[in-house]
């Protein structure tokens, strides 16, 4: 080659390398790269623990002072008030409000958890639901009608969401319990000043969430319901018979309507409330008045928030140690509004990212359930560790190789829902030291 050709390539390099100095940002670009081994490219791994990814790195955690913290004590010694509770079952009801993301929906876990709870302890029903339900449930079929004409989820009355898109918000925070309410008004929606429900519990003919004698309304005063020729205000209770499986409901009026409750004079009550796509952060926005007056006349004793999922993505650990504090004003405000009541935060499940070519735990996961767990024992609430109760790092695998989770290594199948109801209920339902 002629040395005017090589001069020309070799200020031509250089220019191309002055083009990539300015282009690449400092910290430069990160490319995961990988190559298969000899065995995967024959298919030979006949160990299906070994397609387990192995993480070399060790999560980063905050470490506990123990001076400050009782890390020695089980977080189930925190929740007395509940244990003492159910000593009384038998004389009146004692209530168990869960409250969590999309691992919820379909009365998920909770369902499991309440049959376990009143299979003990005595209690029907399934607890509270909304005037207008949109997401299909697993224990209840249930209907609204306008004009006689039946709803479907995106029809029905005016709805308001805490947890939902801001044209669903409110300003005054008056949400109810279960973060929801729909509006009764003609001017909204005609015909919505009278409205029908129709609900029949289904699933499992033994269960005892299948039949209730009682119906509770959670409403505006200028609401009224209507069940077994009986009239009923918010607060109040309409008696059916002991087998109801099914019921009618009118409500008219106009007003927010926050739910009904299907439920029994004694034993447990557990309500299930999922919020999808939901970080918990929601709580302070609602008012705390109202829920303090729910969970005061219902007898709450316990109140369940799980969360974390949505709070932790591809977030940072600053992020994450962020979101934890923005949890932990939650907890302060779910005290506060419900102070005969314990409280139990359940962390997030083993989710599953790709690196290195493979599915593996979000390294967040870990990271934010030590904080978690941190968090309960300084504010003396109980905490219960899904991601170890699944067996911690990379166990979504697992669970799905035994079809206990979806493909998205993040929710659970229906069957692994209740699997994983069955393990929270035999943790809150141990006898140990902290029942006493």
């Amino acid at each position: 080659m002629k040395p005017s050709r090589i001069s020309a390539l070799y200020f031509l390099i250089i220019a191309i390398l002055a083009v990539l100095c300015l282009l690449v940002p400092e910290d430069g670009i990160h490319i995961d790269l990988r190559w298969p081994t000899m065995r995967e490219m024959l298919d030979m791994q006949t160990d299906t623990t070994a397609q387990v990814a192995q993480v070399d790195s060790v999560v980063e955690v905050p470490q506990i002072d123990e001076n400050e913290v009782d890390t020695l004590r089980d977080t189930r010694w925190y929740m007395r008030r509940f244990y003492q509770a159910l000593d009384s079952t038998k004389m009146h009801p004692v209530r168990v409000v869960h409250y969590g993301d999309s691992q919820l929906e379909e009365d998920r876990m909770t369902m499991t958890l309440r049959r376990a709870l009143q299979g003990r302890y005595g209690g029907k029903g399934v607890g509270l639901l909304p005037l207008h339900q949109t997401i299909p449930m697993r224990t209840v079929s249930q209907s609204s009608y306008i004009n006689g004409r039946r709803q479907d989820k995106k029809q029905g009355p005016k709805r308001y969401l805490v947890y939902g898109p801001k044209d669903m918000h409110r300003s005054d925070g008056l949400y109810g319990p279960m973060g929801q309410s729909a509006l009764l008004d003609n001017s909204k929606v005609a015909g919505s000043e009278r409205i029908e429900v129709s609900v029949q519990t289904t699933g499992d003919s033994t269960a005892t969430e299948r039949f209730f004698s009682r119906v509770r309304l959670v409403a505006d005063p200028g609401i009224t319901l209507r069940v077994n020729g009986q009239d009923i205000k918010n607060g109040q209770l309409a008696t059916v018979k002991d087998s109801t499986r099914s019921a009618k409901i009118l409500f008219t009026g106009q007003g927010q309507v926050y739910g009904f409750s299907l439920e029994s004079p004694t034993g447990i009550h557990v309500d299930n409330i999922p919020m999808r796509g939901c970080s918990g952060f929601v709580f302070t926005s609602m008012n705390r008045k109202q829920c303090a007056d729910f969970y005061a006349k219902t007898g709450t004793r316990l109140i369940i928030l799980q969360f974390g999922g949505n709070a932790i993505g591809q977030n940072s650990k600053a992020t994450i140690k962020y979101n934890v504090e923005q949890l932990r004003k939650q907890v302060k405000m779910i005290k506060e509004c419900a102070p005969d009541a314990a409280v139990l935060f359940i962390g997030p499940s083993d989710m599953l990212v790709r690196k290195h070519g493979k599915m593996q735990t979000n390294e967040g996961v870990p990271y934010m359930d030590k904080l978690l767990l941190r968090m309960a024992q300084e504010e003396h609430i109980g905490y219960w560790s899904l991601y170890e109760a699944m067996g911690g790092r990379n166990s979504m695998l697992r669970w799905q190789e035994q079809n206990l989770a979806g493909k998205d290594g993040v929710h659970f199948s229906p069957k692994g829902a209740d699997k994983a109801g069955e393990l929270l209920s035999k943790w809150l339902m141990e006898n140990g030291e902290w029942r006493k």
